[in-house]
């Protein structure tokens, strides 16, 4: 497996997207809670962890 810059629109291996798509599913979840108890800025982090996840996992791509 590689990781950088020019793999961005490589395909990205299977398991790294399901990792991905769980904590950003989690990260979506565990927000929505904090932001409905009144602690917006948990929420926001929490949503933040969630995105930057589903983001830097798009670096991922097969090895050679």
């Amino acid at each position: 497996m590689k990781f950088g810059w020019k793999y961005y629109w490589s395909p990205t291996p299977k398991r790294v997207r399901q990792i991905a798509d769980g904590i950003a599913s989690a990260c979506v979840f565990a927000g929505a809670i904090s932001s409905m108890n009144g602690d917006a800025k948990m929420g926001t982090i929490v949503f933040l962890i969630g995105f930057l996840s589903k983001a830097i996992s798009n670096f991922f791509t097969h090895g050679d």
